[in-house]
């Protein structure tokens, strides 16, 4: 028996990363609890659950590499996995061409420094096909902050007096900033105002509750803009000195006053000027703005009104307000630095970059929406080849039937995971992985400029591979080690990454909570120019005109909302919103844990008691929901605290509960091409007793 040890890590069961000390005996974490070094937490039920995912879910692993042999599968070596994969991918690249080999990253590309090598990986193959979840969350606001700002800018809670949590319910999604919310209102006596088409906990204690209609974010922030400038309620000095564009979006929202804005939102104008006024005349006031607009097809031009109304109350960059910042982004540094290095760059534009350029632009690689359409289309090339890090995209992904259309017209794909998922199922050779706590990796914070090294905890299965093992291994393979040299990851960040983050791995060890890049500074505007083409926050921005978009934001209903589509509204009346978060999970992650899962039982969709009524259904009952591209199904749950016509879905459940057989991409190209989520016009239908339970496709 050895002596119980303890390890300083992070939580990444969600992405804020808490710090966390893990004790550890016999190879076997025993206990969670928070780093009180660390600035992020405290954690929450998923962390400490961790043991008992070890000691229940994480026994079916997989431990071996896995080859389909007619339909079944057989253990084999990870030489005969490597070999068989540099032999597949290589066949291919004779064949189609590099870029007709693509990879997947299921985890947040940007954050994970073992992504540095995948990315080069990549490149040095002479493939531009790289893809990641980054395609369906987050990266719609950041977008829109760079081309306002010139740099994202999250939230603040602390000294903040009024706290808007617009499209977000941060008590299930990431519950620090819940419970600083919550602290923040009960203690300090905060305003709180929730935008949500669902009653959440912060909704039911906020001081003002707008259940807007899903998808019409946009009308609203423009009405806001709306009642600020026509009462000037806008903080006149920082608008004078800090941005462009002013007359020109004054007049822009004229066309959006609160009364027309109120019949597209399903809202009243009287409370749509009382939200208005008490966000700008309450300072210091934030904004918490979830993922929901990033699932919506219109979300960038509502994400950049929102831009609008913290910079024209001068809440930008203050303390309490919304702070500017740059996150390390780390493949697209492994972009960066192989241009910067001479080397050749892929001879064509990567699937999906011209379906949302100004995501390729930010985020550093194109939609997922080019993943599908080259593998089940074969447009603008083929994609034929495919590894998938670390994702299970056939549940997480959205519109499955696609995807599986695509998937099903490849040559060769191989999956790394822990376990056994949906997508390693469609697999022809499955890779065992280490887990996030079997592994060394230096881990990049979003909303703070803040890396940690991420200490191993315990030591993996022989043959349970590190994410940056299986790529420096394979690179081998494929006759690419001069262009990836390092033996390990410890030499590439000895080596390669802690001289581009400008530290060291001793300085990281020696900070366990985690390292500054970046001092945090406040109202940095005053000294440095904003980094965009004008140097100022831009209302108007010439650079969005100059690539053919809405220079300044600009509401245009969703694509399948039932104004643009009456046609789907008369056949599937009510919308659906999916993507739902619940704090003991994460996207499809710790399912499997028995105290976890027996909080919430079986997955279930909520849906209003008058419409449930109307329906006759009951909670607890059976039922289908269908859209246009697929149908579901679930249990109900039904509740008064949501809008009538919306059926909230919970995300990450697999089979016949995959959420993602509802959902689809935006048909034409967008500024961001996000997935589409959300504002989905739906059907409810009771399940008929006897029916057989099955998945299908309603049309193409």
């Amino acid at each position: 028996m050895s002596e119980e040890k303890i390890v300083k890590t992070a939580c990444l069961f969600c992405p804020p990363g808490c710090g966390i000390n893990v004790h550890v005996k016999d190879n076997v974490p025993v206990k969670v609890e928070s780093m009180v070094e660390c600035v992020v937490g405290p954690i929450c039920i998923k962390g400490e659950m961790i043991p008992e995912w070890w000691q229940t879910e994480l026994k079916s692993r997989i431990l071996h590499p896995l080859q389909k042999v007619n339909g079944n599968w057989r253990e084999i070596t990870w030489d005969q996995a490597l070999d068989t994969m540099a032999e597949k991918f290589l066949k291919i690249k004779d064949k189609y061409g590099p870029e007709a080999v693509a990879t997947y990253i299921g985890t947040t590309p940007e954050n994970h420094d073992y992504n540095y090598i995948s990315r080069r990986m990549m490149l040095a193959f002479g493939s531009p096909s790289y893809y990641g979840c980054s395609s369906t969350c987050f990266f719609t606001k950041q977008t829109a902050g760079e081309y306002t700002y010139g740099a994202y800018a999250p939230p603040t809670i602390i000294g903040t007096k009024c706290i808007m949590v617009w499209a977000g319910n941060p008590t299930e999604s990431v519950p620090l900033a819940g419970d600083a919310i919550a602290l923040t209102r009960t203690q300090k006596g905060a305003k709180l105002i929730v935008i949500d088409p669902r009653k959440t906990l912060l909704a039911k204690a906020a001081d003002i509750h707008l259940p807007v209609r899903p998808g019409t974010d946009g009308a609203l922030a423009l009405a806001f803009l709306n009642v600020i400038i026509s009462e000037g309620l806008y903080n006149k000095d920082f608008v004078e000195k800090y941005t462009i564009g002013f007359d020109k979006l004054s007049e822009h929202v004229k066309s959006y006053p609160p009364e027309k804005v109120a019949a597209i939102c399903d809202l009243q104008a009287d409370k749509i000027r009382e939200v208005a006024r008490i966000y700008a005349t309450t300072s210091p006031a934030t904004i918490f703005q979830g993922n929901s607009l990033d699932t919506v097809d219109n979300g960038f031009q509502a994400c950049r009104g929102i831009d609008c109304l913290i910079a024209i109350t001068g809440n930008l960059d203050i303390r309490g307000g919304s702070t500017l910042m740059h996150d390390c982004n780390y493949h697209k540094w492994a972009k960066e630095d192989w241009e910067k290095e001479g080397l050749p760059a892929p001879k064509v534009e990567p699937a999906g970059k011209v379906d949302g350029p100004l995501f390729y632009d930010a985020v550093g690689f194109p939609s997922a929406i080019g993943l599908y359409r080259a593998m089940a289309e074969g447009k603008p090339y083929p994609i034929k080849g495919l590894l998938v890090d670390a994702g299970n995209p056939i549940v997480t992904l959205p519109d499955t039937n696609f995807l599986r259309a695509g998937i099903d017209k490849l040559d060769f794909m191989a999956v790394h995971d822990v376990f056994m998922t949906e997508t390693a199922q469609l697999a022809d050779i499955v890779l065992p992985a280490a887990n996030y706590y079997e592994q060394q990796h230096i881990y990049g914070y979003v909303g703070r400029p803040m890396v940690m090294l991420l200490n191993t905890a315990c030591e993996p299965p022989e043959d349970c591979w590190s994410n940056g093992k299986l790529w420096i291994e394979l690179a081998k393979r494929l006759g690419l080690e001069k262009y990836i040299p390092w033996k390990d990851i410890n030499e590439f960040e000895e080596k390669c990454f802690c001289p581009r983050l400008g530290t060291t791995l001793d300085e990281l060890k020696n900070n366990p909570g985690g390292w500054f890049h970046t001092k945090r500074t406040w109202k940095k505007y005053e000294t440095q120019p904003f980094e965009t083409k004008s140097g100022k926050v831009e209302l108007y921005s010439e650079s969005l005109a100059e690539k053919g978009y809405d220079p300044m934001p600009t509401y245009r209903e969703a694509e399948l909302s039932p104004i643009n589509r009456p046609d789907l509204a008369r056949q599937y009346p009510l919308i659906a919103i999916t993507g739902t978060r619940m704090i003991e999970f994460a996207q499809s992650m710790l399912l499997g844990v028995p105290t976890l899962r027996g909080k919430i039982g079986e997955p279930k969709a909520e849906i209003n008691t008058e419409t449930a009524r109307n329906l006759g259904v009951e909670s607890g009952d059976q039922i289908i929901i269908e859209t246009h591209r697929g149908r579901m199904q679930i249990k109900a749950s039904v509740t008064q605290y949501i809008h009538p016509k919306v059926v909230s879905i919970p995300y990450g459940f697999g089979g016949l509960n995959n959420t993602n057989y509802l959902t689809t991409w935006k048909s034409t190209p967008s500024e961001v091409a996000m997935a589409t989520y959300r504002a989905i016009p739906c059907r409810v239908m009771k399940a008929l007793l006897g029916e057989p339970a099955k998945v299908v496709t309603v049309q193409g």
